[in-house]
């Protein structure tokens, strides 16, 4: 039944509709796959070298193990914005004479086909039998690949499991990112060490080979419960029984906009209930960590800023970039349904705007932990805060305007190009392009601070002058809705 099941699904690739496009792209992703399987391979073979040069006088086996965690830390964090869940697969065969457990085993063997699997195969085998064994034999070498297969499988099953669970409640979204905060902020503020501890567990490994039994039982553990939740949740009737119903969500607290607030509860419902904008809003929430990334105190030791900025306006606006540039193509599949009711359009525009100040303001208040590193940070965000919902967002909007494609929200947003065009393109030059042109002359010719007062106070102006603006951007909408139209109807 196993390979009758993947054999049809085979099928179904070159018998639809669309196999030929299918085909390119899936000719194009599988020409990336294998350069950074590649990548991988190499790195494994020349790992040795690079620990060599990074790490001068360390032992290589205490350093690499070291490494070990801070990837599959890692790992999961990809996966759960990355992997898909194969359910759709299964959906014509729920209703067929076939056993619940052939189907999951179905699912679970398909989920299995990933890149995300071979990539760390490639990475490690290669200096475990290179390395490990000619120092460490080869019962510590077998060992360590039986716990490098056995986290590999592990990190496969307890995301998707995870993310199955956050398809009923959205508290394990919030759960799980709260947890790898909390291990990113305890380990940059040195509270505590996951290389350490890594470093402990597998060099102990290399003495102890029979401590990979560990990682083998958090991967049967893990699979297991994968399997069991299936088993139990395999059809929509199974949830209901448990009294797990969904219900519509009622932001009830919008209800004080007026048809702005209902526009955006609409918007939030969107959001949350689709693949695509949700992976997008996942993904910021891992790019506000990026301030650990850019702000160094050595930038403000040497001056540099124009790079602490860059950061700043990169951290809080990216909610308004990702989202931003499909506007109005989140909502192409009702699109018609939408203009042909009797919609004030200004009333649409301003809810975008609400809508992007409010989550800008959310971003500004979290990454407000920011200024524990240095105070003059938050200072730097308020001004880049002040660009982003005073500028950004008319550029959010406008330059929406000009965008014609239709996307489908159901997708992943990982390596999905549908619905990018010129405008997208443009859109993420000229965003970070206006506060350098800003930045630079008062920078230049005053001293830093003053590039950086001058881009707040023209954000703020910007920000007071919202409502000429959404009469201008009204105005733009309404000259290029009917192409809007038309080219979201394009499927």
């Amino acid at each position: 039944m196993l390979l009758t099941l993947l054999s049809h699904q085979w099928k179904s690739f070159w018998r639809s509709r669309n196999a030929g496009k299918n085909l390119a792209v899936q000719i194009f992703m599988g020409f990336i796959s294998l350069y950074l399987l590649l990548s991988a391979l190499a790195i494994g073979f020349f790992l040795q070298k690079l620990i060599k040069e990074l790490y001068p006088g360390q032992d290589i086996s205490t350093v690499f193990c070291g490494f070990i965690l801070y990837y599959f830390s890692f790992d999961i964090l990809v996966r759960f914005l990355m992997q898909d869940l194969p359910t759709l697969s299964i959906q014509p065969y729920l209703i067929q004479n076939i056993r619940r457990s052939q189907l999951i085993r179905f699912l679970n063997v398909r989920s299995l086909f990933t890149i995300l699997n071979l990539v760390p195969i490639l990475l490690f085998v290669p200096f475990t039998l290179t390395n490990i064994a000619p120092v460490h034999g080869t019962l510590a070498a077998t060992g360590f690949i039986i716990s490098i297969l056995a986290l590999i499988v592990f990190n496969h099953f307890i995301v998707l499991f995870i993310k199955r669970k956050s398809i009923i409640s959205s508290w394990w979204y919030v759960g799980f990112f709260l947890v790898i905060a909390a291990f990113i902020t305890t380990d940059y503020f040195n509270l505590f060490s996951l290389s350490k501890l890594s470093a402990s567990v597998f060099s102990r490994m290399l003495i102890h080979s029979w401590l990979a039994i560990i990682p083998l039982l958090m991967a049967v553990l893990a699979f297991i419960n994968n399997y069991r939740f299936l088993l139990n949740n395999l059809f929509l009737e199974d949830i209901v029984a448990k009294g797990k119903k969904r219900v519509s969500s009622d932001y009830s607290f919008l209800n004080r906009f007026g048809t702005i607030g209902e526009l955006i509860g609409v918007e939030i419902r969107l959001i949350l209930r689709n693949k695509r904008p949700r992976s997008i809003v996942l993904m910021t929430v891992v790019f506000l960590f990026y301030g650990l990334i850019f702000y160094k105190q050595v930038y403000f030791e040497k001056e540099m800023f124009g790079m602490l900025l860059f950061g700043a306006i990169f951290i809080t606006g990216l909610s308004i970039s990702n989202y931003g540039q499909f506007l109005f193509a989140w909502q192409s599949s009702h699109f018609d349904g939408l203009m042909a009711g009797n919609l004030n359009i200004k009333a649409y525009i301003k809810s975008k705007f609400l809508l992007f100040t409010s989550v800008c303001t959310v971003v500004l208040l979290i990454t407000s932990f920011y200024g524990l590193i240095d105070w003059r940070i938050l200072l730097i965000q308020l001004a880049a805060y002040f660009y982003n919902v005073g500028i950004h967002t008319v550029l959010a909007i406008y330059l929406a305007t000009y965008s014609y494609k239709g996307i489908d929200i159901g997708k992943k947003a990982a390596f999905n190009f549908q619905g990018i065009g010129a405008a997208q393109w443009i859109y993420s030059l000229i965003v970070f392009l206006i506060p350098i042109l800003i930045y630079l002359p008062f920078s230049l010719l005053l001293n830093p601070w003053a590039g950086i007062v001058a881009l707040g106070i023209i954000g703020l102006v910007s920000l007071l002058l919202q409502d000429w603006w959404v009469d201008l951007l009204s105005k733009e909408f309404m000259k290029r809705k009917h192409r809007i139209l038309e080219g979201f109807r394009e499927k």
